[in-house]
């Protein structure tokens, strides 16, 4: 038995110390407070990497959202999926067979009316529309990295400049990059 200052530890005290320890498993070893720190920190370091990160993507298309060597690939894409209806030079209402077949108007993916259609919106409702819909006699067809390309491609032919960064096919990661037809002023 131990012995508390004044002889013999009761046993009340005792238990009430196997209790405290039952519920509290914590107590007699480490404090919380000594791990809190490294993790707070490393949440902090995290959040600041996450918050750079999102601080990179650019703000409008006019901001360079796409690469050169995207827009080559994505060249070869439309060339491949796209021109048939939109036209050689993206002008929309390609006079083909698969074209004809489709008995509608084959909107121009370049110009003033193209740019018009995607004015102040985000770039990620255009690739919603590029990767869930085209080509129109077989939607979701395109992957979501050939339209990120097909997507780039657009955005060269139209005008846009290019940056270091591709264009990711991701939609989440395109809702704060605007589509805007004329370069804002700074």
């Amino acid at each position: 038995m131990q012995r508390s200052a004044n002889g013999i530890e009761s046993r009340t005290e005792r238990l009430g110390s196997v209790v405290q320890k039952r519920y509290n498993p914590r107590m007699g070893s480490r404090q919380p407070s000594d791990m809190t720190i490294p993790t707070i920190s490393g949440l902090l370091l995290l959040s600041a990497v996450f918050c750079a990160l999102r601080a990179q993507a650019p703000a409008s298309v006019w901001d360079g959202a796409y690469s050169q060597a995207q827009a080559a690939r994505g060249e070869t894409q439309y060339k491949q999926q796209c021109a048939v209806c939109h036209g050689d030079a993206l002008e929309g209402d390609a006079q083909t067979e698969r074209g004809k077949q489709l008995n509608r108007v084959l909107p121009p993916v370049s110009g003033d009316v193209f740019k018009g259609n995607w004015n102040a919106r985000p770039l990620s409702d255009l690739f919603d529309k590029v990767s869930k819909t085209m080509p129109r006699d077989d939607p979701g067809k395109i992957s979501r990295t050939d339209s990120a390309d097909i997507i780039a491609f657009m955005l060269k032919f139209n005008g846009f400049p290019a940056g270091k960064a591709e264009l990711p096919p991701d939609p989440s990661l395109l809702t704060e990059t605007l589509f805007e037809s004329v370069k804002p002023k700074k």
